[in-house]
């Protein structure tokens, strides 16, 4: 029940043409999406304070398998081993979906006997360990990208003369991997299960060894209480500001096999929460907290939800069960 004496607005008819008049006194942007993947699903994106959200997606990019307050894209970082067989096309060879961290050389181990959520766990054979390496990112690198390089091609048959032949990008466009950032501080989470039975101390056949290539090693190991026959890992990370690389590696010593499952890396002031997937019918199976808790969901026979369980420091415990029939 009013009028606005005075409002310009932020799109004006100028020459024939839409032009944006970005008045900042008037006109405040909320959000900016900065990275998404090939399929148009946002990756990344800040709000005027410059804080970072970012999501992770799985099955081929097409599901959600992470979401993350606080942090770059780039910075996080979520591997179930759950969708390394997912496929939905099976003739397109030429552009497969990059994985933001890739364990695919160690397929061989995936495990389906034992698992924290989903279907498949990482198995490492005892005395045998599974790395991956990758490099460290610069936040000054993460607002410089190149402009595309339109190329055209002289065309007989066009009107114009000219026809698009390729657009060429650098290779800051492409959609980076997992990179932390030296001198930052890192959380780093997981589950682990080995194939004996655990002491009253809980696992101690198994580490987590992150190593910053010139910046030292890190050696960890899992505490607290063993739920279900897990144990959790949960450290800081202080990433050395000479580092040169960030390597992971996953152990298991003494002729002992370990499952190494729900494996999480994101900045220390950052939030996340993941997901997991049925790999045949795609329904939710589990959804991780903060804390790398997870909430189980069964289905009956016709896909309704019928149980929610929930993992707590003392046990999985029921929180809610349904059953439904129909009248004969």
């Amino acid at each position: 029940n009013g009028t606005i004496p005075s409002f310009p607005a932020f799109w004006a008819l100028q020459s024939g043409k839409w032009t944006a008049l970005p008045d900042t006194n008037t006109w405040v942007w909320n959000t900016r999406s900065t990275l998404f993947n090939k399929r148009g699903l946002e990756l990344e994106n800040n709000d005027p304070l410059g804080r970072f959200n970012a999501g992770l997606y799985g099955y081929q990019a097409s599901l959600p398998v992470a979401v993350v307050q606080n942090a770059k894209y780039r910075e996080v970082a979520y591997e179930g081993f759950e969708d390394y067989g997912f496929k939905t096309q099976y003739c397109d060879s030429a552009c497969v979906a990059s994985r933001h961290i890739d364990f695919n050389s160690y397929q061989q181990w995936l495990d389906t006997t034992n698992r924290h959520s989903g279907k498949f766990s990482l198995r490492v054979p005892g005395d045998q360990q599974a790395g991956i390496s990758v490099n460290l990112g610069n936040p000054a690198s993460d607002t410089t990208v190149s402009p595309l390089n339109f190329r055209t091609v002289t065309a007989a048959c066009s009107n114009y003369g000219q026809a698009l032949r390729d657009i060429r990008i650098g290779a800051d466009r492409i959609l980076p991997g997992f990179r932390p950032t030296a001198g930052s501080t890192m959380l780093l989470s997981a589950w682990v299960k080995e194939s004996v039975a655990c002491g009253s101390g809980g696992y101690t056949n198994n580490h987590i060894v992150i190593s910053y290539g010139t910046g030292g090693t890190t050696s960890l190991s899992p505490a607290g209480p063993v739920i279900e026959g897990w144990q959790r890992y949960e450290a800081v990370l202080s990433v050395p500001a000479n580092a040169t690389s960030f390597n992971i590696s996953l152990q298991a010593a003494s002729g002992v096999n370990a499952y190494f499952d729900d494996l999480r890396l994101h900045p220390f002031n950052a939030n996340m929460k993941s997901f997991v997937y049925h790999p045949g019918n795609l329904r939710l199976m589990a959804e991780l907290d903060e804390n790398n808790y997870a909430s189980f969901y069964e289905y009956d026979d016709e896909g309704t939800l019928i149980r929610v369980k929930k993992e707590t420091i003392r046990g999985i415990q029921t929180i809610k069960e349904t059953r439904s029939a129909l009248k004969k």
